[in-house]
């Protein structure tokens, strides 16, 4: 497991992100609480960016979603 601190950056893809967010998940990496935070902030600002009103991307076993009524979450299984 590697210990990072800002493994990540606004100028990365959606996908890109997901997948640290995925790494993180699965413990292959570790973030700090505040690098968590900003990437799902982050990862929750491009949901509003990028996908429609009920639409969703998927990555590994991260799902970004914005739901009909607007709201975006970042869901792990």
């Amino acid at each position: 497991m590697v210990m990072m601190s800002v493994l990540f950056s606004a100028t990365m893809s959606t996908n890109e992100l997901m997948r640290v967010a995925a790494d993180h998940h699965h413990k292959r990496i570790l973030l700090d609480e505040s690098d968590r935070k900003a990437l799902i902030d982050l990862l929750k600002q491009r949901g509003q960016q990028e996908l429609e009103y009920g639409q969703e991307l998927e990555v590994d076993n991260v799902r970004l979603l914005r739901r009909v009524t607007g709201a975006v979450g970042v869901y792990f299984s």
